[in-house]
């Protein structure tokens, strides 16, 4: 295959179209912050011709290639670790303050998928579900990024964004006239988009914002996971690796999954990268337990109530979802004649009480490419981090912190990287699927 000509927008989101130089300066960002990733994989002691992850705009991939979609479930597991399922559920709903981010408001859903729960009179009536990454949307503001150094935001490599345009989207994306253009930047620094706007977290939501939800950590995550470590023996299990590599949030459903699943494929030799359009996608939600009232008492299978909104359908964008809204469709009635509303719905047997309970059941995927089988034949590098449990959190330390290593070397090392089918299991969730998007 030759050189990729140049990185597509996420989904092949036709937005750019409206901005002369946009689709070319976004090439290029993206194709900067690889060279990122695979420079700071050479920081880590991987020699320059030892590098499994590649640029695609700079490194052909030669067949055979295989194309990968890695998966997991879109409810942060980090919050149901800290605090139990049950009041995860309460918390992950609402904005809220995040230390991580001095403390803006932000939704508190880590997993690359968040959404907001629209309420009429009590009654859940629609959820909205965005994995838009940030950077695309500061690229269509233009100026400075919050999400890189100085002379790394997208405007820096020619994608100057169009600020009418990006008041257009969200007043169509949010359903109201009402924003304006000085709403979505920080009034102190007018010339710096604000991700975490009022329409993109109290009054809206239009893309991701979590401070970990972001296109350049799948790419870094990517890179990292293509670094093999040796801790008393090749690290292979999902966690550990994490844990060992220092890289991303040991307790994520996503991040040790997208690790492991790499660093398999690099273990084999292969060469990798990420396929383009470089983004994180919604592959489909499970609606097989999901009821809505029947006649005589009775609980009846849903429909389709799952509507993809972005991007528009085509063969392109099959598996490329990035925008989506979960609600019951204007006249479907219960047995009293009455709309029904998501609050009618339940799953298993339980009311819809929390957006939650349907982010559980989405699928989320990025895709990996890999090809040149058994080029490599790297060593594992010694661990450049560990994982201590702190207040019952486990979370990434230096090798050097005076906490105890979770994963000594001394205990067995495990090959068992975590599935989508162990996280089904684990959460009672069925292995079967329903309602997978086109």
């Amino acid at each position: 295959m030759p050189k990729l000509a140049r990185f597509d927008p996420p989904a092949f989101l036709d937005d750019f179209d409206e901005i002369p130089g946009q689709r070319e300066g976004w090439s290029k960002y993206i194709s900067a912050t690889f060279d990122r990733a695979i420079t700071a994989v050479t920081q880590q002691g991987v020699p320059v011709n030892g590098v499994q992850f590649y640029n695609e705009t700079e490194t052909s991939s030669d067949p055979p290639v295989s194309d990968q979609a890695i998966q997991w479930l879109g409810f942060p597991q980090t919050l149901v670790a800290q605090f139990g399922r049950s009041r995860a559920l309460r918390i992950a709903d609402d904005p809220a303050p995040d230390p991580q981010s001095n403390n803006i408001i932000s939704r508190q859903q880590d997993e690359y998928l968040e959404w907001q729960v629209t309420r009429r009179a009590g009654k859940i009536v629609r959820v909205t579900f965005t994995c838009e990454g940030p950077e695309y949307w500061q690229s269509i503001a233009g100026g400075p990024s919050l999400y890189n150094n100085p002379g790394e935001s997208p405007a820096d490599f020619g994608a100057n964004g169009d600020r009418q345009l990006l008041v257009q989207l969200y007043r169509m994306l949010v359903g109201t006239n009402e924003v304006q253009e000085a709403d979505l930047f920080f009034p102190d620094s007018p010339d710096t988009y604000n991700p975490w706007n009022v329409w993109n977290t109290q009054r809206g939501i239009v893309h991701l914002q979590q401070i970990n939800n972001t296109l350049g950590a799948e790419i870094h995550i990517g890179a990292d996971g293509t670094v093999l470590r040796d801790k008393g023996g090749p690290v292979t299990d999902a966690t550990r690796l994490i844990c060992c590599g220092g890289f991303g949030g040991p307790e994520r459903a996503s991040d040790p999954h997208l690790g492991a699943e790499v660093n398999a494929f690099a273990r084999d030799g292969f060469a990798i990268t990420l396929r383009n359009p470089v983004g994180i996608y919604m592959e489909g939600i499970d609606d097989t337990a999901i009821t809505k009232p029947g006649p005589g008492g009775t609980r009846q299978p849903v429909g389709n109530f799952f509507r993809v909104v972005r991007p528009k359908a085509s063969a392109n964008a099959a598996g490329l979802s990035v925008r989506a809204i979960y609600e019951v469709p204007a006249g479907e009635q219960g047995p009293d004649g009455r709309q029904l509303t998501v609050s009618d719905l339940q799953i298993g047997g339980v009311p819809i009480t929390r957006g939650g309970q349907l982010a559980e059941k989405i699928t989320m995927q990025f895709f990996a490419r890999a090809c040149r089988e058994g080029a490599f034949n790297n060593a594992g590098l010694p661990c450049r981090a560990k994982c201590c449990r702190r207040q019952g959190v486990l979370g990434i330390a230096s090798v050097d912190d005076p906490c105890t290593d979770v994963f000594p070397a001394s205990q067995e090392l495990l090959d068992t990287p975590v599935t989508l089918a162990t996280v089904r299991s684990a959460t009672g969730q069925p292995g079967s699927r329903r309602g997978a998007m086109p």
